[in-house]
């Protein structure tokens, strides 16, 4: 099969990481394509935005097809093994695709097969402080807007995730839905101003502190609002302007350029801004994490007021559980305190916690 892709723009990594069908692959470069016609295909249980040419497996013995020419009904390869296409369609958007070059020349590997777990837990902050009544800007830079809402709606009218395309189409279902969270008094009806989510995607590799700072000038503008939170999803995603180009290929310096830059915009708007970061690859699915534990830039960490560990061991991943751990805390003394959470997949919330103690 013959691909035809028009690069405009290629990002040089040594630091990350996808899953493929053999193992983890070391990335060596993203190449950003010019825009195509996004195309959304649906399994049972994982949904994608790509383009048209985008290479799916209908089978085990990886036969290739263009998403273009999958039917529904047809099987595919995720992350769980074959699922049957549930719904595939060509959307009215156009946008940048990106494409991953790996160090082990392979050409398989999953693209939103698996729930993101930093932003599970950026898209849980979210809805818990506009349920108390404060206003929300949610940057996305990896996830597509509609599937960021299509969370965050899951979670917030707890609306089971697999069923919501369907029932979020239906507006009796929706009020009676909204008016159950109305009965119980829940903090988006019960404060003079209620709780809002807004939500603003911009491209991986594209974003910087600039762009979010125009983005929130203006919406503040329009919308007569005062933003209570700013969550980036996620940090290390992010760009800097022109002006900083030259600090581009040093990342202690790009880390600690974008960490400052997102200080500022909590100094300059009043306001808590929560980002996140990845840790060495040598402790995911470990047990404990400690600071040090931050590889790609270390100022990422000591710019930050507090600083917390998710963490998921393999046996936590199959009882649905996670741990948040203190890792700093600027003002104020801590020992490392951890938290125990239960995972919702129904509802994609976090759910239950319970203080462990010092360690």
């Amino acid at each position: 099969m013959k691909v035809e892709r028009k690069f405009i723009d290629t990002i040089e990594l040594d630091e990350w990481e996808v899953e493929t069908d053999s193992g983890w692959s070391d990335i060596k470069a993203i190449g950003k394509t010019v825009e195509y016609d996004e195309w959304v295909l649906k399994t049972t249980n994982h949904e994608i935005v790509c383009a048209d040419n985008h290479i799916v497996f209908i089978d085990n013995k990886h036969t290739e097809f263009f998403v273009k020419d999958i039917k529904k009904g047809y099987n595919i390869l995720t992350k769980d093994g074959l699922e049957e296409v549930i719904e595939i369609y060509k959307s009215d958007k156009k946008s940048n695709m990106y494409d991953l070059q790996l160090n082990d020349n392979n050409h398989r590997y999953y693209t939103d097969g698996i729930l993101s777990h930093n932003s599970m837990w950026l898209h849980n902050i979210a809805v818990n402080a506009a349920d108390q009544g404060k206003v929300v800007v949610v940057i996305t830079l990896e996830m597509a807007s509609r599937k960021v809402m299509k969370r965050l709606g899951s979670m917030r009218l707890k609306i089971d995730i697999n069923q919501y395309d369907e029932l979020s189409k239906d507006p009796t279902f929706i009020k009676n839905k909204i008016n159950q969270i109305k009965n119980k008094g829940n903090g988006m009806f019960n404060t003079d101003t209620p709780g809002r989510i807004f939500v603003k995607k911009f491209n991986t590799g594209d974003c910087s502190v600039l762009d979010i700072d125009n983005y929130i000038n203006k919406l503040e503008e329009t919308k007569n609002v005062n933003v209570d939170m700013i969550l980036v999803d996620y940090i290390n995603i992010m760009t800097v302007d022109d002006s900083s180009k030259d600090i581009r290929n040093n990342l202690y310096m790009k880390g600690k350029h974008l960490a400052e830059g997102l200080r500022y915009l909590a100094d300059k708007f009043e306001t808590v801004v929560i980002t996140a970061t990845q840790l060495d690859r040598a402790v995911w699915g470990a047990n404990d994490v400690k600071l040090n534990d931050i590889p790609e830039s270390k100022a990422i960490a000591e710019t930050a007021d507090s600083v917390w560990a998710i963490i998921r061991t393999p046996t936590m991943k199959k009882e649905n559980k996670y741990k948040l751990k203190i890792l700093k805390l600027r003002d104020g003394e801590h020992k490392e305190e951890q938290v125990r959470f239960d995972f919702n997949v129904k509802y994609l919330t976090i759910e239950n916690d319970i203080m462990e103690g010092a360690v």
